[in-house]
């Protein structure tokens, strides 16, 4: 097991801020002999997960490519949200993204976008972006429905950051903000994550009620509160469509 994990450490090393890694430069950063992590990397390379690039240097494989192709075709909550983000895409003012995110170690994944014409309007969380829980609105909404020990853990250690966009200082003004998101079953968010849009996001469950991920809209900021009100309601009962679906395509295919 241990050597999984390890194996499974050296892939996690591939990131967009280093894309590249040799032998030497993993053993040193994971602390692991040379001889080790150079069988480590042959597993790797043999499934096609990470590639020579050039001498002695790797980055990822052609099989994350397949893997990723894989998702996005039968990722069931993909396939779930499919149609409901099409819907609320038709339902919103252009130019407007919808994001389907997923909680993913601690953080918010972007799974899934669906864009119409977004000229004039700059997002920059695609798919495959981290984002952290306390940022946008896809992320607050899914901290908003965490469990209550794991998000005050989570808030006491950032809580410097957590004051910078918009939680407040102290944790009985984030526990006072997560209660009213979860009151209102939506995240309003202004030019956070980039400058000149409105994020807005409903929160995802799956069967036994955990919270699992959102789905987001992004909107350009020159709309009118009318306009913020009405998207946000359309997010609100379509993510609330979108839920349903998803939950009755798990029970269909575990019973």
């Amino acid at each position: 097991m241990r050597t999984a994990s390890n194996i499974i450490s050296v892939l996690d090393l591939f990131s967009f801020e280093r894309p590249e890694w040799t032998v030497d430069e993993a053993a040193q950063e994971l602390d692991l002999g040379r001889s080790t992590t150079y069988r480590y990397f042959k597993v790797l390379a043999d499934a096609g997960l990470i590639v020579a690039f050039r001498s002695g240097c790797y980055i990822l494989g052609p099989a994350i490519t397949q893997l990723d192709r894989q998702m996005r075709l039968l990722d069931p909550l993909i396939a779930a949200a499919r149609n409901g983000t099409q819907k609320i895409l038709k339902a919103l003012p252009v130019p407007a993204v919808v994001l389907v995110c997923r909680l993913y170690r601690d953080q918010v994944m972007c799974i899934h976008q669906e864009p119409t014409d977004v000229r004039g309007l700059t997002v920059s969380y695609e798919r495959g972006k981290l984002m952290s829980l306390h940022r946008g609105a896809a992320s607050k909404i899914i901290l908003a429905h965490l469990p209550a020990r794991f998000v005050k853990s989570y808030c006491l250690r950032h809580s410097q950051e957590l004051a910078e966009v918009g939680f407040g200082p102290e944790w009985h003004d984030i526990r006072g903000l997560l209660r009213s998101l979860r009151n209102a079953g939506v995240a309003v968010t202004h030019s956070e994550l980039d400058a000149g849009v409105i994020g807005i996001a409903a929160p995802l469950y799956d069967a036994d009620g955990n919270v699992i991920g959102s789905i987001g809209a992004v909107l350009s900021d020159k709309l009118q509160d009318e306009a913020v009100k009405a998207s946000c309601d359309i997010v609100k009962s379509h993510t609330q469509e979108i839920n349903v679906d998803f939950i009755n395509e798990v029970l269909l295919d575990t019973g």
